[in-house]
């Protein structure tokens, strides 16, 4: 993991942040909560680096948990597909729909490698 630091600003009041998350090498992602030092809210940073020079650190913002928003669809989408094979369970011989196995985003460093970062989805269809 890679340690960096970088300032980003409170969507509330504006005040400049400096963190120092551990981020991973793409094309894992990691999730960090963090809190203004001035009005303390609270939000969700979503950070990776380029897996060939390390200098390349993306980072997303968002006041959702996107991880966890991203994996609460999936698995919403996993259960209406299951629903529909048990309901036509006797009707047809066999049901089959594609199912990714990830969320992936592409991503380009300055370095000029071009790579993938990704968060894994629920599968299990059973």
């Amino acid at each position: 993991m890679v340690k960096k630091s970088f300032g980003y600003y409170c969507y509330v009041c504006g005040h400049q942040n400096k963190i120092t998350p551990d981020i991973p090498k793409a094309p894992e992602m990691k999730k960090h909560q963090v809190e203004c030092s001035n009005c303390h809210d609270k939000t969700h940073i979503l950070v990776t680096s380029c897996p060939k020079c390390d200098e390349g650190v993306k980072y997303f913002l968002s006041d959702l948990d996107f991880p966890e928003e991203v994996r609460r669809l999936a698995q919403a989408y996993v259960g209406l597909i299951k629903g529909i094979k048990d309901s036509l369970a006797g009707y047809i011989e066999e049901f089959d729909v594609p199912l990714p196995k990830r969320w992936s985003v592409s991503l380009d460093c300055t370095c000029g490698n071009t790579y993938t970062a990704e968060i894994p989805l629920p599968y299990a269809l059973g």
